[in-house]
Order: C-alpha cells, then sequence, then structure tokens
C-alpha cells in the first residue's frame, strides 16, 4: 500500500487499470497478422477502451514499418483507367515533384529546340527542297503546255490549261478550212487537252505526294529534336525508379504521348486552344493519394480513427467539375479515404457511427474479404484497386456486439478477437494505490490541485459505491475524473493548496443535487400527501415495496406501495399492470411464479380457487423487473391470512417457485431511497428494510445511513426465505401464517365448488 500525504508525491499511473483480460486479448490480436483477426473491444463508457486501445495501436505501429505512399496517375493505354502506384514512404512526393519538374523542363527545352537556329535551318532546308521540287514539277508542264499551245493557269478548282490564240490568224484559218479539217482540228485540240489535264492530275499527286514526304520529313526533325530533349530526362528518372516496374512503364508511356503530342509544348499561349491548355497537360500530372511521408511519425505505420464513416469518408471519392451543364472529373480529383490512409496500419471506428451507414458496413466486410480497394467514383472512370493491409478495430458496447454475432454471418469471419473491458475490478491494495496514480495522473495532466491522502481515500470510496459491491472497485473512470476535476473547482474555492476529504464529499454531493429534479420533486409529493406512503403501523394486504429509477446517468431508489385483494374465484393471480399493459415481461413473470409457489405450499389437498388482484399503487409511469416478487407474496398471504403487515419496513427481493429469496440490482440505492422516506414522514427508530442475504456485500451506502445503522435507528434484516421475510413483517410464525392462509383458500375453494 502507497504512503504519501499528496498525490504530488506518487508515480502516475501509466497503464490501465483491472483489464487483464481485455489487455491480453488485445496483445494477442495484435500479434496475429491475418485478414481475419479483426479486433472488436467492447466496454461500457468511461472504462479507458479507447485510450488503452490507442496507445496499444501506437506502440504496435511503431514497430510496423511496410506502409507506402500511393500515386494515381494517367493511364495512355486505357484513359478511363487510372494506375494506381505504390512508392515507398517519403517517394511520393518526390516522385510528383520529379513529374511536375520534368514537364516544366520539358516545355522550357522544347520551346528553346524547336525555336533554335539549327531546328529552323533544318525545316527551311526541307521546305526549300519540297519547294524546289514543286516548282520543278510545275514548270516542266508548263513548258510542254505552251509547246503544245496551252497555256497553265491556276483556278479554284486547281490547275487548267488555256489554248494560247492569236484572233486574226485564226479567223483567217478558219476561213481556209474545210469543215473535215476542222473537225479534225477540234479532234487534236481536245486530245492535247485531255492529255495536259491527265498530266496536271499526276502533276498534284506528286505535289501531294511531296507534301506529304516533307510534312514526313518535318514530323520526323521534330521528332528527333524531342527525342534529343526528352530521352535524357526519362532515362535519368527511369534510372532514378528503377525498382518500380509500374514508373518505368508510366515513363515508357508518357515518352511516347509527349513524342505524340509535342508541338503542344512549344505553341504559344496564344494558340494553344482552351480545351489542350486545360485538359491535355493534366495527362503529365500525378494524384499523390496518400502521403506518408509528410507525417512527423512516418516512421510508424498509421492509425487512423475515422469519427464519421460515412461510404466517401471511408472508401474516398472522386470530385467533379461542372462543365457545359453537365459534370466531369479526371484522375486528379480522387480523394481517399480512411481506408487508403490506414493501409499498411490500423483503422479505427466505432461501431454506432459505422451502422448508421449500412453501406459502409457492407463495403467495409467486402474489403477485408478481398484485400484490395478502389475509389468508387460512380463516373466512367474506374481507379485501379490498391491492395490493402490494415488491421480494423470497431470499438463499441456488448449489446452491439451480440447483435452483430447473432445477425450478421460475417461477422464471427473477420472479427475473431473479442476485447471486453469490464466495469469493475477487486478492491485490493494494488488496485487502491492504482486509482491513487490514476489521480495523480489527472492532476499532472490537468494542472489540477493534488489530493491529500483522505481525498484519496473518499474518491476510492466513490468509486466502490458505483460499482455497486464493496468488494469491487470501478474501472468507469469517467465518472471519477468528474469528482477528481470538481474536487479541484472547490478546492479552488476554498482558497487550498491541496484537495482534501471535504472537496470530495462537497463535489459528490452537488453532483447528485444537479441531476436530482426529479427525486427532488417525488420527494416533494410525499411530503404534501400527494403520494400515499406509509412508515409505520400495520395494514392487512398492504406493503411498502422498493424499485429503482434511472434518470440517465443518475438512479435513485424510491418505494412503491403494493396492495392485495383476493376473493374466491377462477381468475387466479391478477397482475392489474399487466391487463393495462404497464409491466414488462419480467416482471410478468415474477407475478405468475407466486401462483406456483402458492400452489405448492398452500393447496395441495384442495384445488386453488382465487381471485387476487395485485396493484403498484400511483404508478403511471410503467414496471418491469422481479424484485418485488417477494414484497407481491406477503401481501397477497397477508390478505389471504388477514394479517396485517409492518409498514415501517420495505422490502425488495426476487423469488423462485420454491421460496428462495434472490438477489436483484441497485440494493444501495432501494435501502437509501426508503431511508429518506423514512427521514421526511419521521424516524421512529424500528424502520428498515428486509433484503435478499446475498445482497450484502452490494451494501456500498452513505455516511450518514451508516451512521443511522450503527446507532440502530434503521435496520437492514437479510433474509434467505420468504418464510423468514414474513415472520419479521407480521411477528409471527410462519406455520401459524400458513395455518389462516391454508384455512382460507380452503374456504375460497369450498365457496367454488358450491357455486357451480
Amino acid at each position: 500500500m502507497l504512503t504519501y500525504n499528496n498525490t504530488s508525491e506518487i508515480e502516475p499511473l501509466e497503464s490501465i487499470l483491472g483489464q487483464k483480460r481485455a489487455i491480453d486479448a488485445m496483445e494477442i490480436g495484435l500479434k496475429i497478422n491475418n485478414p481475419a483477426y479483426n479486433i472488436y473491444i467492447a466496454g461500457e463508457s468511461g472504462t479507458g477502451k479507447t485510450t488503452y486501445a490507442m496507445k496499444a495501436l501506437d506502440k504496435y505501429a511503431s514497430q510496423k514499418d511496410n506502409h507506402k505512399d500511393w500515386c494515381y496517375v494517367y493511364n495512355f493505354e486505357h484513359p478511363r483507367e487510372p494506375v494506381a502506384i505504390g512508392l515507398e514512404k517519403g517517394l511520393g512526393k518526390v516522385f510528383k515533384k520529379d513529374i511536375e519538374k520534368l514537364i516544366e523542363t520539358l516545355l522550357d527545352e522544347l520551346v528553346d529546340a524547336f525555336e533554335s537556329e539549327d531546328f529552323e535551318i533544318g525545316k527551311n532546308q526541307l521546305i526549300e527542297e519540297y519547294e524546289i521540287e514543286k516548282d520543278t514539277l510545275l514548270k516542266k508542264i508548263k513548258k510542254y503546255g505552251e509547246e503544245k499551245g496551252f497555256k497553265l493557269k491556276n483556278s479554284k478548282v486547281g490547275m487548267v490549261f488555256i489554248p494560247i490564240k492569236d484572233e486574226k490568224e485564226e479567223e483567217e484559218k478558219e476561213k481556209e478550212k474545210s469543215d473535215e479539217e476542222e473537225k479534225k482540228a477540234d479532234e487534236e485540240f481536245y486530245k492535247v487537252k485531255r492529255e495536259l489535264e491527265n498530266m496536271a492530275i499526276q502533276v498534284v499527286y506528286k505535289i501531294r505526294d511531296l507534301e506529304d514526304a516533307a510534312k514526313e520529313a518535318l514530323l520526323d526533325l521534330e521528332e528527333e529534336v524531342a527525342k534529343f530533349v526528352i530521352d535524357p530526362h526519362i532515362e535519368l528518372l527511369t534510372e532514378k525508379y528503377k525498382g518500380y516496374d509500374k514508373v518505368k512503364k508510366y515513363l515508357v508511356n508518357m515518352r511516347k504521348d509527349i513524342l505524340e503530342y509535342v508541338y503542344l509544348f512549344y505553341m504559344d499561349e496564344e494558340e494553344l486552344k482552351d480545351k489542350y491548355d486545360k485538359e491535355h497537360f493534366t495527362k503529365y500530372k500525378v494524384n499523390l493519394f496518400v502521403d506518408n511521408g509528410s507525417d512527423k511519425k512516418s516512421s510508424s505505420a498509421p492509425v487512423i480513427v475515422e469519427m464519421n464513416p460515412s461510404p466517401s469518408n471511408l472508401f474516398g471519392k472522386a470530385e467533379y467539375d461542372y462543365y457545359n451543364g453537365g459534370v466531369k472529373t479526371d484522375f486528379t480529383k480522387l480523394i481517399p479515404g480512411a481506408v487508403h490512409k490506414a493501409n499498411g496500419g490500423y483503422l479505427v471506428l466505432y461501431t454506432d457511427q459505422l451502422l448508421r451507414y449500412g453501406l459502409s458496413w457492407d463495403m467495409l466486410k467486402r474489403t477485408i474479404q478481398s484485400r484490395k480497394i478502389g475509389v468508387d467514383t460512380q463516373t466512367s472512370i474506374k481507379p485501379e484497386s490498391i491492395p490493402i493491409d490494415m488491421k480494423v478495430v470497431l470499438i463499441g458496447n456488448n449489446y452491439m456486439y451480440n447483435l452483430l454475432y447473432n445477425y450478421d454471418a460475417d461477422f464471427s469471419k473477420y472479427f475473431k478477437i473479442f476485447v471486453d473491458f469490464d466495469n469493475e475490478m477487486d478492491k485490493n491494495d494494488t488496485n487502491k494505490d492504482g486509482i491513487t496514480r490514476f489521480i495523480a495522473l489527472q492532476c499532472n495532466k490537468n494542472k489540477l490541485k493534488h489530493f491529500t491522502y483522505d481525498a484519496v481515500q473518499e474518491v476510492i470510496k466513490f468509486s466502490t459505491r458505483v460499482s455497486g459491491d464493496n468488494s469491487k472497485l470501478s474501472t468507469e473512470f469517467n465518472k471519477i475524473l468528474e469528482i477528481i476535476i470538481e474536487g479541484d473547482a472547490y478546492a479552488t474555492i476554498r482558497g487550498v493548496e491541496y484537495v482534501d476529504k471535504e472537496d470530495v464529499k462537497i463535489a459528490i454531493n452537488e453532483r447528485r443535487k444537479r441531476l436530482s429534479r426529479i427525486e427532488s420533486k417525488m420527494d416533494e409529493s410525499l411530503e404534501n400527501g400527494f403520494t400515499l406512503m406509509e412508515t409505520e403501523g400495520k395494514k392487512i394486504g398492504v406493503i411498502n415495496g422498493l424499485s429503482v429509477l434511472n434518470m440517465g446517468e443518475y438512479s435513485f431508489g424510491r418505494p412503491s406501495r403494493i396492495t392485495v385483494t383476493t376473493s374466491p374465484g377462477n381468475k387466479g393471480i391478477v397482475n392489474i399492470e399487466r391487463e393495462v399493459n404497464m409491466s414488462g415481461p419480467i416482471h410478468n413473470k415474477g407475478v405468475l411464479i407466486l401462483g406456483g409457489y402458492l400452489a405448492e405450499n398452500f393447496a395441495q389437498e384442495f384445488p386453488l380457487s382465487i381471485n387476487a388482484y395485485i396493484c403498484f399503487e400511483q404508478n403511471y409511469g410503467g414496471i418491469d423487473g422481479d424484485s418485488a416478487t417477494g414484497a407481491e407474496l406477503y401481501a397477497l398471504i397477508s390478505s389471504l391470512s388477514k394479517i396485517p403487515l409492518k409498514q415501517n419496513i420495505a422490502v425488495t427481493g426476487s423469488m423462485n417457485q420454491k421460496g428462495d429469496i434472490q438477489v436483484v440490482g441497485g440494493i444501495a440505492e432501494k435501502v437509501e431511497g426508503f431511508y429518506s422516506t423514512c427521514k421526511r414522514k419521521g424516524l421512529i427508530g424500528n424502520q428498515g428494510v428486509i433484503i435478499p442475504k446475498n445482497n450484502s456485500r452490494n451494501l456500498v451506502l452513505s455516511d450518514e445511513l451508516n451512521e443511522a445503522i450503527e446507532k440502530g435507528i434503521f435496520k437492514i434484516y437479510q433474509v434467505e426465505r420468504v418464510e423468514q421475510a414474513l415472520e419479521i413483517l407480521t411477528d409471527m410464525s410462519f406455520d401459524y401464517i400458513k395455518k389462516l392462509t391454508v384455512d382460507k383458500l380452503r374456504e375460497f375453494s369450498k365457496i367454488k365448488n358450491e357455486s357451480k
């Protein structure tokens, strides 16, 4: 056990308390490298499951180093299917800059190359050769035409030949020609004209061939110059990324595309059309999709927590641009999801959030099964899938775990590790010291005043109260932290250096006061006489049962007046709450158990003929649970035997058909609730509560009530059988009570038989 004056002398807590089973399960789950061994962490809120999970994941993440950077690049072979490239972490950003620099360099160097004197000379030489050959052909046909008497002329329809005529000479010849001669002359004329036209057509084709050859030669020259500029840069990058086949293939395809569209690299900005300016050069960009090299913890595997696991947040999406009334996207607009970011590491999800998106849950299971993920763009582009290697950690509660396990056949396939956080731990010296260290940790972490030894003991007592068991401590550290913070506030108000026992008590009481509005209203109703309740005297068929009301994080006990009336008949035991649909199945079951006990113990010699009506008086909100089963039986027997029951003693405890008293929940709140009622109605020194004997360890009571018990002002009776409770409530032996009850039931049976 630690010895200290205040928690500033204590080494702060570094581990988690009271969760050895959960820690062992988490450790084995993190060590198994199998895609089916994902982890489900369950536990009540505030047990430290999330804090522990993140610490454990950070620890294991620091030992893993197989995560990568991922890039999406243009697919030159299949443009609608962007290519995914995985690179060593930190290299993705380098690759992106290398490609950007390559394009920028080529834009500058290609412009310089195609504006250089050597290129212009070579280009002009090719053009000049073409023009010379073209002129030679034209001169040749022109000369031949002139020799035949035709002049070559260019028109809109191409080359045409026009006869060269001397009008006076032609007129004289026409006069001298006979008709036969004129006909022959015309035939000769058209023959020559057709010959020349055919020659012109051939020349046109030859000129076109020359033009095509010239263009081809220019393109070859252009390509030769471009290769001279491009290849050294491509070769340099190919060597740099020689270990990445996809990068090498990408560079080869990029080179081909640049050579094909090299003219766009040296066009004037005014000449470059908008569509080329905006779209064409997008091909040569790199979308650094997942960058694991920028984080300071890049040496550790990623641990990604997604608080809003919608399909797009988990599995990525594509952004869109509106264009001409429609939308368009491309590989540069692909956005990663949490799954992509967690690749190579761990993905943490909260079950309640995940199950709000049914599609996300289905997609997550498919991803775990296939071990690959793409990006659902909902467009015509289909990015290449990326191989996935990650462990999924779901954080939720036991209810969600049971639902998934029982109703989702795939859940048990993919989440084989169950990490179950307990909400209590043994109350031993080790765990008490752990709470002390926890307080020291929170004081240092949140810059709070440190706690004195007595203040710590008060916090430990509060922890026991939360657990509801004198042998346990609560692991709901969020509730303990609230008291630590509020205790510091009250110490500050008092102006003292350390938080003392008094401050913790005030914090606990004030917290209760803040949450007890409903309880206060019910107390007022009791004091004003609106709620009928007797805490002294005796009554037949009337008893004070005990129940617990839950108001969110606050619960309190409250006595309930239970009444029973009986008469001859065959309706059996009538649960009035059930008849009006105000009771739950567990309470209904408890009422039915009464019939079993009654039949076995009081009606073995005659048929059980009874109408018994059981009611929780002034109950307007419904009831469930079986903790009032014993009280209902005592009131029933009282109604039958006409023996009054003490109203100064309240009762709680369920029972079985054999009459054994069974443990119930909320025992401390129930006892305190009746004590509070007695205090308001007036303590007379003989009031108390009957509880199941096995519930004694759950009596974590307030200091005031413990003091009242020690002084004998208030009593707690612990029983194991209904017979013991009846004797306490009546001050009569059970045999006598049983005789009167049997007599009444025999009388009822006789009346029933006579009425037939």
